[in-house]
């Protein structure tokens, strides 16, 4: 009867051991440069929506001519800015969903 309580205790120490950031983006949440990151690292669906927008970004590279790659580069780096910008916002994890939901139409529609 112990075996199974001390199984389960083991496995809640297991999870207490885990980092803060449990989710996954595509960035790493060990080198986090702004606290919307942070949130990112926090919470599974930010995190997926942060790769499944990193992993768009990279086609619509590819498929992009190269003259117009510096273009596109640039209107990351403002969608960045903009969804760091999230942190002022009173709902700081629905800013930045809707920026990442945003952005992935954005790129889809090209």
């Amino acid at each position: 009867m112990r075996l199974p309580l001390i199984a389960a205790v083991s496995a809640l120490a297991g999870l207490l051991a885990l980092p803060a950031w449990a989710a996954d983006p595509s960035f790493r949440c060990s080198k986090i440069a702004h606290e919307v990151e942070d949130l990112i690292c926090k919470d599974a669906e930010l995190a997926d929506l942060d790769h499944s927008l990193s992993d768009l970004y990279r086609v619509a590279m590819r498929h992009t001519p190269p003259s117009q790659q510096n273009l596109l580069k640039s209107e990351q780096r403002s969608w960045l800015k903009g969804r760091n910008d999230c942190w002022k916002d009173s709902d700081q994890r629905g800013c930045v969903k809707t920026a990442y939901e945003d952005r992935i139409r954005e790129l889809q529609d090209r």
